[in-house]
């Protein structure tokens, strides 16, 4: 009996080891799959994420449709997103998808540093999404979960980070991956053994997804089962096989993981103890049933034996069925998955191949079994005919995980080629010896040809298909190098259109932009193969010319293209003229670096425009020192505004019989070193786009309050206010001026006169006059300031909506010695009174002068033989105490 004993504990103790040593190869073989599925899905998911964040470094901060109309395409290519957003550098954020608002709020809470307050996230995990944050790569964030009401456990994704960069500094690019019921989209469609679960577990015991789900399971917090605290003592860990109880169901479990390679991530499959207690007890039925009869009926001699033998042979019929069952759960899950899989032995014979195998190599199953690799998989690099690597045999040789290199071709059995990504893997048995190898891959013909699109987008200009940008710079600095080593000169330059906004205002931006592309086109065929015309932005477009050997070489292209625009273009029917402006430097003559050289020749550029544009200009050192002299007294003028040191001082203008009628408002500067500067000590940044507005702002308001104080005391003078170009053409401009009526309302309308110069009407003229007529409807006059010094035409009188000219003091100071002065002033103010306006002359430095001009019939002047001006509470005295000059 003691023999039958330790027989039969002999018997069940063997079956028990061969029962785990199948379960648990069949589970490696599926978590060595299910592994490589998941990283083929992640790389890709990181070289799209790296692609569109290189899109969208063109995009401006603020160019939030641009950016959101890019995710929305990028998307569309990635359907297992269920959203994808960036994070600007200036805080501002884009986001698209299903998830969108949970995406928006969690790139919000990230930025303040407040997601654990807001969004609902333990510890842990505000820990991991602020690695990801500051992560200099991609980086795979903790599970997060967006409330969901048709869920009592709310909807699970994980979130994907890549950092990008864009012209506003670094940016956050973020999609997340939904958890279907614990599972990733890639694991769709995928069989599983019986009560088993599948799950992805980070290095520090972090769980990451679990499929099916369980109540159990906490995706928020480090997991203490017997997988987890394996993990987390030995990080290094590349697969393994654990027994012991799971902290996401609480009871005993057989697990195995296969890491998931170049991710601090393994995906591991589990079965209960059931499961193995089943197959276990299902080939034991038949040997505990003999043993037991055994020792019931020993006595009964050879006919019981016999009987036994026949028993334990249908059991052993049973064992083998029960193998070709877990081979056949095996082979089902290899043909389950959505990439290419082959498998092979330590030979690299093929042991078998799923059907999107079949599909991509064009060979059947039955004709590859057997066979060597290299006979079915024939890969070539891309753009020729060499042939690349095979990762299998170098898996076998370096028993390690190979990834296949970029822009490889698999040449198909009909001779097709097909681009692919693939990877292999070793497969190893429970002693780390090797088996064998997988190699998955995957069709991206398709995928490389919408990369080459988008890389091309990226580095050029979507309306003219020049370089753009970015390319430029890159080619600058190349051509440079290159320069220097060939001992030649690098022209570069900066080419501007003249007028080309008018050409917008009139036939719309559509006829611009077919404008631009056949400028684009004409400039390309006057120039050489390696010279680059790039579009910088608007209608300004960058030049390198290479390889030149004489200035007077550049000068001469640069002629042939300014002569080119001359040529009209033909719009709706009609002849447009056009023309443009150059601003060139040279290299190594102007050795600065690129960014350096762009921006001299810009200056230049700018020179050329303000010398009557239609010309080319080179860059002169004194430009340079005049910008920077510029900055200068635009740092003044603003810490000026800022500190409130920007004064206003008032010349009277008188009328011979009425005496004082009106005061200028004119700017001062009370600087604390050099005292209180005239405005030509700071004009040039009375203009500047930032400060126009608020010092224009600033005038009217201390000008209107000044002239609501004399009023109350019975100072009747009007208030004329100099308005700045800018600012007359800001959409803003009229509300500024209702805004400081409405302030003083105690001060007419008619008191206030609003001047102007030529500038403005010469920019914009139709928004001038349109501003200007606003203007009058409102009580407001108009004055023309400096009249006669621009290029304005009595055009000007007729159309624009003027109650004053003021002839300027440069025709009015030497009227007494010059007849073409005297002749200039007479037939002004003649022109005025026929055109019923006021006319006021400037400089009047002398009693002769005001004589003279009265003579003429202009009654009003201004100067300083009348009054310098003077600080507004020196006004009212003044007044009471003025004296005529003009003699009788």
């Amino acid at each position: 009996m003691l023999v039958v004993l330790l027989v039969g504990a002999g018997l069940a103790w063997s079956n028990w080891q061969q029962t785990g040593v199948r379960e648990t190869r069949s589970l490696q073989t599926l978590a060595a799959s299910l592994a490589e599925g998941t990283r083929v899905m992640l790389d890709g998911t990181r070289v799209s994420m790296v692609l569109i964040g290189q899109q969208l470094a063109s995009v401006p901060t603020h160019s939030g449709p641009t950016a959101e109309k890019l995710l929305q395409s990028y998307l569309m290519l990635q359907p297992d997103l269920s959203a994808v957003g960036v994070l600007m550098a200036s805080g501002h954020i884009v986001t698209t998808g299903t998830r969108q608002r949970f995406l928006k709020d969690l790139l919000s809470d990230i930025d303040a540093h407040t997601a654990a307050l807001h969004s609902g996230l333990n510890a842990a995990q505000q820990a991991a999404l602020s690695h990801c944050q500051r992560s200099a790569g991609f980086c795979l964030g903790p599970p997060v979960r967006d409330s969901d009401p048709g869920s009592s456990h709310g909807i699970w994704m994980i979130p994907l980070f890549q950092p990008t960069s864009g012209m506003d500094g670094k940016r956050l690019l973020v999609a997340l991956l939904p958890l279907i019921n614990g599972r990733l989209p890639a694991w769709r469609g995928l069989p599983r053994p019986p009560q088993s679960a599948i799950f992805l577990l980070r290095d520090n015991g972090f769980l990451m997804s679990r499929y099916p789900y369980s109540a159990r399971v906490h995706y928020a917090q480090p997991q203490q089962g017997v997988v987890a605290q394996h993990l987390m003592n030995h990080p290094d860990l590349q697969s393994g096989v654990f027994s012991g109880v799971s902290s996401a169901v609480a009871a005993w479990r057989l697990c195995t993981v296969h890491r998931i390679a170049g991710y601090p991530v393994v995906a591991g499959v589990c079965i209960p103890r059931s499961v193995l207690g089943a197959a276990w007890w299902r080939s034991m039925k038949a040997p505990t049933a003999g043993a037991i009869a055994l020792l019931l009926l020993s006595t009964f001699g050879y006919g019981y034996l016999r009987r036994l033998g026949r028993e334990r042979e249908k059991e052993r019929q049973q064992v083998q069925q029960e193998l070709w069952e877990e081979k056949e759960r095996a082979e089902v899950t290899l043909h389950s998955i959505g990439d290419a899989v082959i498998t092979t032995d330590i030979r690299g014979q093929v042991l078998d191949m799923n059907a999107v195998a079949e599909d991509l190599t064009g060979y059947t199953r039955a004709e590859v079994v057997g066979q060597p690799l290299e006979a079915i998989f024939r890969i070539v690099q891309e753009g020729g005919q060499e042939p690349a690597d095979n990762p299998v045999r170098r898996v076998l040789e370096e028993d390690r995980v190979v990834e296949l290199a970029n822009h490889t071709v698999l040449i198909t059995k009909e001779g097709q080629e097909r681009s692919v990504e693939d990877s292999a893997a070793p497969i190893r048995d429970r002693q780390g010896v090797l088996l064998g190898a997988v190699l998955v891959f995957r069709d991206v013909t398709e995928k490389r040809r919408l990369t080459s699109e988008l890389a091309h987008q990226a580095t050029h200009d979507a309306l003219t298909g020049l370089p753009n940008r970015v390319l430029f710079m890159d080619r600058l600095g190349h051509e440079q190098a290159q320069t220097l080593r060939r001992e030649r000169l690098l022209g570069v330059g900066l080419l501007d259109l003249d007028g080309f906004k008018q050409v917008n205002d009139r036939f719309g931006h559509a006829a611009g932009d077919v404008l631009l592309q056949e400028m684009a086109r004409r400039l390309l065929d006057e120039l050489r193969s390696g010279d680059t015309l790039a579009r910088m932005g608007g209608d300004e477009f960058g030049l390198l010319l290479p390889d030149m050997e004489r200035i007077e070489q550049v000068e001469g292209v640069c002629a042939r293209l300014l002569e080119v625009l001359r040529t009209p273009f033909q719009l709706a029917g009609e002849d447009i003229p056009l023309s443009g402006s150059v601003g060139l430097t040279s290299y190594p003559l102007d050795d600065a670096p690129p960014e350096d050289s762009l921006r001299h020749a810009d200056l230049a550029l700018y020179t050329a425009k303000a010398a009557g544009k239609d010309r080319l200009q080179w860059f002169e050192w004194p430009m340079d020192q005049l910008q920077i002299e510029r900055m200068e007294v635009y740092k003044m003028a603003e810490a000026a505004l800022n500190q409130g040191r920007l004064l206003l001082h008032y010349q009277p203008v008188v009328e011979k019989t009425n005496g004082p009628v009106a005061v200028e408002a004119l700017l001062r500067l009370d600087h604390p070193e050099r005292g209180l500067l005239p405005p030509a000590a700071f004009a040039s940044a009375l203009d500047a786009p930032r400060l126009a507005r608020r010092i224009g702002c600033l005038v009217l308001e201390s000008a209107l309050a000044q002239a609501e104080v004399w009023h109350r005391h019975e100072l009747p003078l009007r208030v004329s206010v100099n308005v700045s170009a800018y600012h007359l053409l800001d959409q803003a401009f009229l509300s500024d001026l209702q805004t400081a009526l409405d302030a003083h309302a105690d001060l007419p309308a008619s008191a206030v006169e609003i001047e102007i110069t030529e500038t403005a009407p010469l920019q914009d003229f139709a928004r001038a006059r349109e501003t200007l007529l606003a203007c009058n409807r409102l009580g407001v006059r108009i004055a023309l300031d400096d009249f006669g010094t621009g290029n304005a035409s009595l055009t000007y009188l007729q159309k624009l909506p003027a109650q004053t000219i003021k002839i300027d003091q440069s025709f009015v100071r030497n009227i007494l010695h010059d007849p073409r002065d005297h002749a200039i002033v007479a037939g002004v103010v003649t022109s005025a009174h026929l055109l019923g306006l006021q006319v006021v002359a400037e400089g009047v430095e002398t009693a002769g002068h005001a004589d003279l001009l009265t003579q003429m019939q202009c009654h009003c002047l201004q100067g300083y033989a009348i009054a310098r001006p003077m600080a507004p509470e020196l006004i009212p005295d003044w007044v009471n105490r003025y004296k005529p000059i003009f003699q009788k």
